[in-house]
């Protein structure tokens, strides 16, 4: 890209007189830096731009303002790094010619599990978890991503997949399976809540619409609502094998949704909301509340009456939880 090209795009201000008019790749970790790179200094340390001189940066971005290490390099001072890589992002997209659409969380997940190929990348995560994957992207990819509001930031035109509006029986079997059929493809007790289903079938259109090649015979658990049945000591069992479950929620958007799914098929005393302390629950929950600092907090579970445990937090976080160590004791025989 050239200097001014930059410039003129991040409304960046010149503070030296470089040699060189332009530079190759955009990169954000000192030491990955390559001769002809421009670095963008996200983490706003002296110690980093060194780094990326040393190693031949050809332009340094960055809210600090020169410092007199070398006048030949093109260092480019900016208000505020976020606002930089928001404007090289929409220019990148443009550029490229990239198609951006928006989902939610859930229907991402199902959409990495159905496509085949995998013709479109799911982008989740930070704004530079987005801006690396966008950066790096060939002409006329396509991208989903599940931050709305970063969306229409980066990609204004981004089409959003909208939930159906006439969608074909779902029938439930207790609050983790269901049958349902899309066109002529009918699903038997899946292990896929009520909740999902319309989420699952706007994915299939979607992926229909635009000619994206999908293949599902079974639908697996999701990571979104993903229940782990247990004994009340709080032990693994099979999949519906217990009347204890355990149902994990890494998405705090998904919290309100999932508790009034789950309140309206059991009684309202069957079920405790587990969330970390400090979390501001912004809607009403006539369900038990228990807060917690670490997974190992909710050993307390063992101690209440209940059905279901809505956990907010990534499963794997708990998985010492639901583990449980024996120690044999001595015997005489």
């Amino acid at each position: 890209m050239k200097i001014d090209n930059c410039i003129r795009i991040i409304d960046g201000v010149l503070q030296t007189s470089p040699s060189i008019d332009a530079f190759e790749r955009i990169v954000f970790e000192s030491h990955r830096v390559l001769r002809g790179d421009c670095f963008i200094d996200i983490s706003n340390a002296s110690h980093a731009t060194h780094e990326a001189i040393e190693k031949g940066a050809y332009a340094i971005i960055s809210m600090r303002p020169f410092e007199g290490l070398d006048e030949e390099i093109a260092w480019i001072h900016v208000a505020c790094v976020e606002q930089t890589l928001i404007k090289l992002l929409r220019y990148t997209i443009t550029q490229k010619s990239l198609r951006c659409f928006i989902a939610s969380c859930v229907q991402i997940s199902f959409l990495e599990y159905i496509q085949s190929p995998k013709s479109i990348k799911t982008l989740k995560g930070s704004l530079l978890e987005h801006a690396v994957e966008i950066f790096k992207a060939k002409d006329n990819d396509s991208f989903c991503l599940c931050d709305e509001k970063l969306a229409l930031l980066i990609a204004p035109s981004a089409q959003k997949i909208t939930l159906p509006l006439h969608v074909n029986p779902v029938f439930s079997k207790g609050l983790f399976i269901s049958s349902f059929q899309y066109k002529t493809h009918y699903w038997h007790e899946q292990k896929i809540p009520a909740l999902f289903v319309n989420a699952f079938v706007s994915v299939l259109a979607f992926c229909d619409e635009h000619s994206i090649a999908w293949h599902c015979d079974t639908i697996p658990l999701s990571e979104h609502f993903y229940p782990q049945f247990t004994t009340q000591s709080l032990r693994k069992k099979e999949f519906g094998t217990s009347d204890k479950v355990l149902i994990f929620e890494s998405n705090h958007t998904l919290l309100e949704e999932e508790i009034s799914y789950l309140q309206s098929q059991k009684d309202t005393t069957s079920l405790i909301v587990c969330l970390p302390k400090g979390c501001d629950v912004a809607f009403t929950c006539k369900s038990k509340i228990l807060f917690y600092t670490q997974a190992s907090d909710l050993t307390v579970l063992k101690e209440h009456s209940f059905c279901y445990a809505l956990i907010l937090g990534e499963k794997e976080a708990f998985e010492s939880l639901m583990s449980q160590t024996f120690t044999t004791q001595p015997t005489l025989f």
